[in-house]
């Protein structure tokens, strides 16, 4: 199996998990709030919410190409076939941290866009109900999930110094 191809199972099964996401979390809740609090002002974050989560989808599943030259995921390998029998330290940490990278933005890109519509909604309305609810919605979510996705892009765009840096923190521990 070459890196590419591995990479590219990677991110596809990160769209299949957006897919999945999407449906059965962010898709009721954006419903919920269309149909108790129906409001035109709020048919652009919706639309725009759907829009980025289409964008996203077929940039994952359809797009993997285009999202593995944009991240540099193929870099930092020294050899182009990858053999799971012979995976050494490196290797094994490059993929990891990939994966926990592509793991911290996909679960924390609905609560940052969730979040964010409450924030768009309330600026917007001035209603003190909507007041109280976004309030109740736990601020700090916001900020937490914007520094997720900021860790995982710099996980993606940094594995090989990271995992370099990881190997030489654990050979000093052995020494």
């Amino acid at each position: 199996m070459t890196k590419n191809d591995l990479f590219r199972i990677i991110i596809k099964l990160i769209g299949l998990y957006w897919i999945v996401t999407t449906l059965y979390t962010q898709l009721p809740i954006v419903v919920s709030v269309f149909l108790n609090e129906f409001n035109i002002k709020y048919l652009p974050s919706i639309i725009s919410y759907f829009i980025v989560s289409v964008l996203l989808i077929v940039l994952l599943i359809f797009n993997t190409d285009k999202v593995i030259l944009w991240l540099k995921l193929i870099k930092g390998f020294d050899e182009d076939r990858i053999e799971f029998l012979n995976f050494d330290l490196d290797g094994i940490l490059k993929v990891a941290l990939i994966i926990v990278g592509c793991i911290l933005i996909v679960n924390n890109l609905a609560t940052f866009f969730i979040q964010t519509y409450y924030f768009v909604k309330l600026n917007i309305s001035m209603n003190v109900n909507d007041t109280v609810n976004y309030i109740s919605q736990n601020d700090y979510l916001w900020a937490i999930s914007f520094i997720d996705i900021i860790l995982g892009y710099l996980l993606l765009t940094n594995y090989p110094t990271l995992s370099k840096f990881l190997i030489k923190l654990t050979q000093k521990k052995e020494d």
